[in-house]
């Protein structure tokens, strides 16, 4: 993608996430770019406090997507349902241009700041993001 990033960091970003379907009880939503095939599917619960626990992931994406799928999980447990569509709204905003607090991984603001040179790529390290809002726009 560039010379910021080697294909090895994608890997290693991918692996933040536990790539299998979870065998406690659990529900599910996925996301699918119908441009490229990408497709994530996040397995998740929901906790009496209005959170989102991501448990797993699952579907077959490139490495860009599994990537942002990898920080995605990495924040397993911090996802607020009345926020989710601002860590969305904050990385595309990011993208644009606009450096964002609401993130503040050094690994994933280099990814991002190394995503931002291919706007064709957006889609595929905006997926999992999307498909989080979609989690919570089909539980409403």
């Amino acid at each position: 993608m560039s010379q910021e990033s080697s294909f090895s960091d994608y890997l290693r970003w991918k692996s933040l996430a536990v790539w299998e379907k979870p065998t406690s009880e659990h529900q599910m939503v996925k996301g699918l770019n119908p441009l490229c095939g990408d497709e994530i599917i996040i397995y998740y619960c929901l906790s009496e406090n209005n959170t989102i626990e991501i448990l797993g992931l699952g579907g077959e994406s490139c490495s860009i997507c599994s990537a942002a799928a990898g920080f995605l999980f990495r924040n397993q447990n911090h996802f607020q349902r009345n926020q989710i569509q601002s860590y969305l709204t904050e990385r595309k905003k990011f993208l644009d241009g606009e450096d964002s607090s609401l993130f503040q991984d050094f690994e994933e603001v280099s990814f991002f700041r190394t995503l931002r040179s291919h706007p064709g790529r957006y889609r595929c390290g905006l997926l999992p993001w999307q498909t989080l809002v979609k989690l919570n726009e089909e539980k409403k």
